[in-house]
């Protein structure tokens, strides 16, 4: 809902679809882990909301990339090789530094916001030049605006709704997760990096299984390093410059996980074959067992 209904506005105000794509499109599909981080970080749940965007992360990457193969021959261009895994890694390699003392203060939070004002004006620039880019961005606006044209009144009250059913339903995953899983005495990174990160990817495993089978392999994987680098960089700079996250149970550990995971799917994605349905399977498999030694480690 609110994406659909902010890509409208921002379509009637006068905004390119490269824009739009670039910005409300591509933030709208990380606004779950937004609410979610907030939610969590405000009711004191420092662990839910840094191992929500840790295991969001790893979930875009193996799993995302994982299904994608399943469904379609994943060969995007070089330009993501060369480009846009290089920022991921660098990205996480920053987060991983910052979570080494387990505090994520309100200045490290600005840092980070301010690295996303970059990544976004740069992604503006680059969609502005390349052709291609630009057509995936247009197609991806295309799709989110729909075919019905309606006027002001209901995309506002849709991007209303959109902002307060995201709100209730990161209150409901938080708290329902916690008491749900409860009896099996998980770590609130364990809950974070699994049963959450889970729910809060959703966006990103339909958009980018969407685009594969549509045959954009730049637009599938381009939408999951985006979303990871929102992720870090949005979301995490937001949710710590509004509170300071304390995170006792994420580690270094996670951090390198995370490195190794953009590591590795910067490897498959550079093969002369790209991802098909057997590296598909190894990535669904390897996230499977991730989210099994998240859950018997950080018992």
């Amino acid at each position: 809902m609110l994406v659909s209904a902010s890509t409208f506005i921002a379509d009637r105000i006068g905004l390119s679809p490269v824009a739009i794509g670039a910005t409300i499109v591509a933030i709208g599909t990380s606004a779950p882990e937004l609410s979610v981080s907030l939610d969590a970080a405000l009711s004191g749940h420092n662990d839910v909301s840094v191992g929500n965007i840790v295991g969001s992360n790893v979930c875009n990457i193996i799993l995302v990339l994982g299904l994608c193969g399943l469904f379609a021959r994943l060969r995007p261009s070089r330009e993501v090789v060369r480009i846009d895994f290089p920022i991921l890694i660098f990205v996480s390699a920053v987060f991983t530094w910052m979570i080494y003392d387990q505090v994520i203060s309100r200045a490290e939070g600005a840092v980070l916001l301010s690295g996303l004002v970059a990544y976004v004006v740069w992604n503006l620039r680059r969609a502005s030049v390349g052709s291609e880019l630009g057509e995936l961005l247009t197609d991806e606006v295309a799709g989110a605006l729909g075919d019905d044209r309606e006027n002001w009144l209901k995309p506002v009250a849709r991007a209303v709704g959109g902002i307060f059913f995201l709100g209730l339903g990161a209150t409901w995953l938080v708290h329902g997760s916690l008491q749900a899983l409860q009896p099996l005495d998980l770590s609130e990174a364990a809950i974070g990096v699994t049963i959450v990160a889970l729910g809060t990817s959703v966006p990103e495993i339909g958009t980018s299984i969407i685009a594969a089978r549509k045959g954009h392999g730049d637009l599938a994987v381009g939408n999951a390093i985006g979303s990871s680098v929102f992720n870090l960089l949005g979301v995490l700079g937001l949710t710590a410059s509004v509170k300071p996250l304390a995170a006792t149970d994420v580690t270094l550990l996670d951090g390198l996980i995370m490195i190794a995971v953009s590591f590795a799917g910067m490897v498959l994605v550079a093969r002369p074959e790209g991802i098909g349905r057997i590296q598909g399977s190894v990535l669904v498999s390897a996230y499977t067992l991730y989210i099994i030694a998240a859950i018997i480690f950080q018992t």
